[in-house]
């Protein structure tokens, strides 16, 4: 039942825009605008969300046409229940602006989300992008601040993980664990990065990272039983030397990005990549030193000149412990990525371990002639090394880098919200092996 319980957790938190209740800066307008630039033609969807609200007679009409700085934003409840959190309930919102001339600046779009559950357990956080006026800087801002509870499932993307067959330790025969071990925790995270362009596209940068994990309950760990029951976070942070109960990453990175992408929220064309060097010292407050390689690549290919919104997505992502080892929380996993979005058909931090790949390719095409309605066909590979752990009495076996893969797919709808920021409700099914599946929703693309 823990794996089930935890599945529901991870849908139920992601319904946080079923229902929206405010929404601002209401548009209407033609499938293509003429902006001020006569030889310039910008494809604007005919209706959205809005338009539908207001109905054909409304007064309020506007091109579709972006506008330097006038909000986009709109605001949404967060609520549902399952025996994980009990009920909970909150408030999310989205906005974004262009705060240049949309000729030549990308838009800033900024998420922020609060919730709250009737086990006090509380979730808050702000992400997003901010671009200045003619893209001369791009700022990533991740914060977090949570009381939450999360199911891992040891190290590696095999099934055969040996915590699940118990250990013998000192003589000591232990029980493993053989499905999802219950973490719960607070957490604060504090991610910014600031980019500065030195040629067309191409941005470098410095940024600072904090991940603080405190008040540790490893739920299923029993050391006091007669076979004691272990698990793989007790496992992986006593043989590393890390306190089972708290744990620090605090650092600062190098950054490499270039980024041609037409739109930050959902792109029609363009290709963005990103090459991270984040080192964590001791002196900084990380509780070990060591150092981590992020890669992320991003590529949007149109297959119709007329409809951009036909295209073909491609979005990879691998992050790697090059030194030293990082607390087990803080090791790559799934869904780990700046909006929690990558490896859709797998439930969040699925796979985890010292190295980690997921690549994702996704078809999004218009269903309604108006772009009202539109749908995506999506498909993905994960990948999770694991280290050797080897002693008299215990052993850990090595798993290399994509020697297990585990494939994704699936489909999804999409309802647009806002045709001058591009602005999607986004319903997806997604299914992965062992009967593992998700429908998750949002707003925005996945990437």
């Amino acid at each position: 039942m823990g794996r089930k319980q935890d599945l529901i957790r991870y849908l139920l938190v992601r319904l946080n825009a079923v229902f929206l209740f405010v929404i601002f800066t209401l548009n209407t307008g033609n499938l293509y605008a003429q902006t001020d630039s006569p030889e310039t033609e910008v494809y604007v969807d005919e209706k959205d969300l809005v338009d539908v609200i207001r109905g054909k007679n409304s007064k309020k009409k506007s091109t579709g046409i972006p506008q330097k700085g006038k909000l986009i934003a709109f605001a949404a409840p967060i609520f549902g229940s399952n025996p994980s959190l009990g009920t909970f309930f909150g408030l999310g919102g989205t906005g974004a602006m262009y705060l240049g001339e949309p000729e030549n600046t990308n838009i800033s779009n900024l998420n922020l989300a609060l919730m709250y559950t009737t086990k006090n357990q509380f979730v808050g956080n702000l992400r997003g992008t901010l671009m200045t006026p003619g893209n001369h800087w791009q700022m990533l801002i991740d914060a977090k601040y949570s009381i939450f509870s999360e199911g891992t499932y040891g190290l590696g993307s095999d099934y055969n993980q040996p915590i699940r067959e118990g250990w013998n330790i000192g003589g000591i025969h232990t029980e493993g664990i053989e499905s999802v071990q219950q973490l719960n925790f607070n957490y604060v995270k504090f991610h910014y990065t600031a980019l500065r362009e030195t040629a067309e596209h191409l941005y470098f940068g410095i940024g600072y990272h904090l991940d603080i994990h405190n008040k540790i309950e490893d739920l299923n760990l029993d050391l006091e039983a007669p076979n004691p029951i272990i698990t793989s976070h007790f496992i992986y942070n006593a043989a590393k030397g890390f306190s089972l109960y708290e744990y620090t990453s605090s650092g600062l990175s190098i950054n490499t990005v270039y980024d041609s992408r037409d739109h930050t929220v959902s792109p029609y064309k363009g290709n963005f990549s990103q090459i991270t060097y984040r080192i964590n010292p001791e002196f900084l407050g990380s509780s070990k030193a060591y150092q981590q390689l992020y890669l992320e690549l991003r590529h949007y290919q149109p297959v119709s000149k007329k409809i951009p919104r036909h295209l073909i997505s491609f979005w990879a992502m691998g992050q790697f412990i090059t030194s030293g080892d990082a607390p087990y929380l803080d090791l790559p996993a799934s869904s780990y990525d700046m909006r929690n979005r990558i490896g859709r058909g797998y439930v969040a931090a699925r796979f985890r371990g010292k190295n980690w790949v997921t690549a994702e390719t996704e078809y999004r095409f218009p269903i309604t002639k108006n772009g009202l309605i539109g749908g995506v066909i999506f498909g993905s590979i994960t990948s999770t090394s694991r280290e050797e752990v080897r002693d008299s009495e215990t052993y850990w076996p090595q798993l290399k880098l994509f020697e297990a893969i585990r494939p994704a797919g699936g489909l999804g709808a999409r309802i647009l919200l806002n045709r001058t920021g591009r602005l999607n409700l986004t319903m997806d099914m997604a299914f992965g092996q062992n009967g593992s599946k998700g429908f998750y929703v949002a707003v925005g693309e996945t990437f």
